[in-house]
């Protein structure tokens, strides 16, 4: 992809495709393979990662790559209303149809597999909670579910595509409630898609979330991590080259160029993080062609950190300390005193004067908010990156 001519190649936004997604070659290819040997082989995916990581730039990414192989790819971000049961049901089966309906456009249906489907559908049954469930009952949400995935599938194969993809983002949303009496979206997903793919159906389930999205499906159904490949999505520190292609590359053919001192400065700054070199970059680009510039230096970064940062720190961290109630953000800001990573509750108990009891409690509340999550007992890490410097930065303002 190339440049629009005069306008600012780069895009910090959120699920924003760059111009060029560099670093990601690796997973996307391995989705491929995934997607060809399916339905032998189920091609579910877990991809977790930090904030500003690219996690749903590369979902996106490979709804695209479902699409050209011949599948039907429904995409959709979660939000935490969406973590009951009733809510989740009626949000998939709605992707679900419409996904249906999308397949059966693309393609003349073909009739004559119809009994087949029928006889399979009267087989099916879902277990949750050792409840089993028979897709011919119907009436529950976990049948309801399940039967709206069987006809996506079904309409997507009668279409000529090879099967049904299912890509949800934000899906560390979905955690079961430990009482066996609560609600289990969760494990409904899980279960209903893995009851399909045990009947050879060719569906496929990605789920892309934070670090607890991990640890919230192995408590849901101890076999899921058998169930999915498991990526972890990081930045491109590790891949130098990545780095330098993601914020280099979109000036290509801009007729603007960056100081080789420019860029080793900025990839030192940001870290490898996909969402940090886009952003570094427009705050250059702005910069370069608002003065009639042709090329990104040091001088003009220094004379524009500040404001890099003021966007930063507005657009990506102040809302996951804004929207917290005042002793989260207490917790919080005290949390930025402490030495990390990673944050132990030892050390803010020792600077705060909140009981030990309310402490954990304010700790089990912001990783309910995604604001942080559970390495082990006692230790939590940010879900976004640098996010205790711009604690820090926060407290001195």
């Amino acid at each position: 992809m190339s440049a629009t001519p005069g306008k600012n190649p780069y895009r910090p936004g959120a699920a924003t495709v760059p111009l060029h997604l560099a670093g990601r070659d690796v997973q996307i290819k391995r989705f491929r393979k995934l997607l060809a040997g399916a339905p032998e082989l189920p091609a579910n995916l877990r991809l977790t990662g930090l904030r500003g990581v690219g996690k749903s730039v590369l979902l996106r990414e490979l709804e695209s790559v479902a699409n050209a192989s011949g599948w039907v790819a429904a995409r959709r971000q979660l939000e935490p209303r969406h973590n009951t049961e009733d809510e989740l049901c009626a949000l998939l089966a709605a992707v679900a149809s419409a996904a249906g309906r999308r397949a059966s456009r693309l393609g003349a249906l073909k009739g004559a597999v119809t009994d087949a489907w029928v006889a399979t559908r009267g087989l099916l049954n879902v277990t949750i909670e050792d409840v089993t469930f028979s897709l011919a009952g119907g009436g529950q949400a976990e049948t309801t579910l399940a039967e709206a995935l069987f006809d996506a599938v079904e309409t997507a194969v009668r279409s000529g595509h090879e099967g049904f993809v299912l890509l949800l983002d934000e899906a560390q949303v979905l955690h079961d409630d430990t009482d066996r009496g609560g609600e289990h979206p969760l494990s409904m997903l899980v279960a209903a898609v893995n009851a399909l793919q045990e009947s050879g159906l060719p569906i496929a389930l990605v789920l892309c979330g934070l670090p607890t999205l991990r640890a919230h499906l192995q408590k849901a159904r101890t076999y899921s991590e058998r169930m999915f490949r498991a990526e972890t999505i990081g930045e491109l520190e590790g891949n130098p080259g990545a780095a330098r292609d993601a914020f280099v590359e979109p000036l290509r053919s801009t007729g603007i160029t960056a100081d080789e001192a420019l860029i080793a400065r900025v990839l030192e700054e940001v870290e490898g993080y996909p969402f940090f070199i886009q952003l570094w970059g427009a705050e250059l680009w702005d910069a370069a062609t608002s003065l009639g510039f042709d090329r990104f230096t040091e001088q003009m970064l220094d004379a524009i950190e500040g404001q890099i940062y003021e966007r930063l720190d507005e657009e990506f961290y102040a809302g996951r300390v804004e929207t917290l109630t005042p002793s989260e953000q207490d917790v919080l800001m005290l949390s930025g005193q402490c030495p990390y990573p990673p944050l132990r509750t030892s050390d803010i108990r020792a600077r705060s004067d909140k009981s030990d009891g309310n402490i954990n409690v304010l700790m089990g509340r912001l990783t309910e908010q995604g604001v942080i999550y559970r390495i082990q007992k006692g230790q939590y890490a940010y879900t976004a990156p640098k996010f205790a410097e711009y604690l820090r930065r926060r407290a001195q303002a």
